[in-house]
């Protein structure tokens, strides 16, 4: 395996962190040049000097990719769905450079302090955690950006290497019905001409397409086209003898196989509507 991170650049700028990478042997290879790296195989990441200073985050590529889809602007209201560990949370407080407010939700009080942690160590200033369900966080507020990278089957994970990872034996029809209640809920919580990513770490089409379908079948949800910086395939319109909503082909999913990274799929959504003033 050829470990991936991110570059932080809330701690330090890219010539520094190059600087102490070197000193530490390690020898970049870019995928994003400027944020996104891989080293040889098998480094421990962690055991970096550059990791426990936030300078860098072990990071997926598409995990990163999916963050520079949805890519709030500065000064924003962004909500993070299922926060935990701070991945994607801790990359939109980069993206928006610190400025505006992040909620990052975690429910599992067992994965709070990795997320605290995280948003600690990387310099993260303008986030705070709650910890609701998902598909019961309250309706208090409106959001300019919501992310929710929900909980999976996790496909996207599975490797061919010296040992087998253990597979989570999940209730399937359970865990679509959360999902679809999370994606439910997290429209609601967008405001009008706001924007939400939908993803998962798994290649299920009834994880994917077809909780997204399930949305744009009960609400005014469109989805946006885009062109991600990494290879990609078009969300499936159709798997067996189930039809998803046609404008799924604007979805993308992710392959190790094309990206060297973990399978992941992802659709970008708009709430339609004039926003009002709050």
């Amino acid at each position: 395996l050829f470990p991936e991170f991110r570059i932080n650049a809330l701690r330090a700028d890219l010539d520094k962190i190059r600087q102490i990478l070197k000193e530490e042997g390690v020898e970049p290879l870019p995928l994003i040049e400027g944020l996104v790296y891989r080293t040889t195989p098998h480094m421990k990441i962690g055991n970096l000097l550059s990791y426990k200073l936030g300078y860098i985050y072990p990071q997926a590529l598409t995990s990163v990719v999916a963050g520079l889809i949805l890519s709030p602007k500065r000064d924003s209201f962004v909500l993070d769905l299922c926060a935990a560990p701070g991945s994607k949370t801790t990359l939109m407080a980069q993206l928006m450079n610190n400025t505006g407010l992040i909620v990052a939700n975690e429910l599992f009080k067992d994965r709070l302090p990795a997320l605290g942690q995280n948003i600690l160590r990387l310099g993260v200033t303008n986030t705070i955690i709650t910890s609701y369900q998902a598909q019961e966080f309250p309706r208090t507020h409106q959001f300019d950006y919501v992310m929710a990278d929900v909980p999976c089957s996790g496909e996207g994970n599975f490797r061919i290497g010296p040992k087998v990872r253990e597979h989570r034996v999940w209730n399937l029809e359970r865990l679509i019905t959360n999902q679809r209640r999370i994606i439910i809920r997290a429209y609601e919580l967008l405001k009008p001409n706001g924007t939400m990513l939908y993803s998962t770490c798994t290649y299920n089409p009834f994880e994917n397409e077809g909780v997204v379908t399930y949305l744009l079948e009960n609400s005014d949800a469109e989805l946006i086209p885009f062109d991600p910086p990494i290879p990609s395939e078009p969300g499936l319109t159709g798997w067996l003898s189930k039809s998803f909503h046609p404008n799924l082909s604007m979805a993308r999913r992710f392959y190790p196989h094309h990206t060297g990274s973990v399978g992941f799929f992802v659709a970008y959504i708009r709430k339609p509507g004039k926003r009002a003033d709050y």
